[in-house]
């Protein structure tokens, strides 16, 4: 198995989760937000207000592809990264995907307050529905998915024992 992908929508814990699991399984980490963050020099809200969600997306695109040459990874996505077939496309079939399934009242309250340009210009009844809609698309991105309602910890032990159970290779 080359790396081990989270994926899920905002507030799910997939940077958390990431960086227990890659601690606990002795893995690389990468937060595929902070590595489209040192490639731009500016963050995420800054990147979306000069030059728009097309650019970002451009960058999030060249970010999962460099992430994807990787191996032995555990990568954090960000939550509409693995909406958009290019970027599963480069996936490896070797890859062990994770939907991080957490209920939408639980992301909810994690996000709360964030900075996020999506979370900062929508109503929850809005962000409801975006969770509604990426939901197909996680478990179509994921072979396995992770109950995402516990703690970080619980989660991240989940996770291992998936990949533990699926061997060196999918």
């Amino acid at each position: 198995m080359n790396n081990i992908i989270l994926c899920g929508f905002m507030g799910c814990g997939k940077t958390t989760v990431g960086t227990l699991l890659a601690r606990r399984l002795g893995m690389e980490y990468a937060d595929l937000d902070a590595e489209i963050e040192a490639e731009a020099g500016m963050a995420i809200p800054a990147i979306f207000a000069e030059y728009g969600e097309a650019r970002f997306r451009d960058l999030e695109h060249e970010a999962v592809r460099a992430l994807a040459g990787r191996a032995d990874c555990v990568v954090s996505t960000g939550g509409g990264a693995l909406t958009y077939p290019r970027n599963r496309e480069v996936l490896s079939p070797r890859d062990l995907v994770v939907f991080l399934d957490a209920p939408f009242d639980a992301c909810l309250e994690r996000i709360r307050g964030s900075d996020r340009p999506i979370v900062r210009r929508s109503s929850p009844e809005e962000l409801r529905a975006l969770f509604d809609a990426r939901r197909p698309a996680y478990l179509a991105a994921a072979n396995a998915v992770a109950d995402a309602s516990a703690g970080p910890e619980a989660v991240a032990e989940a996770v291992a024992r998936i990949r533990a159970e699926r061997g060196p290779a999918l």
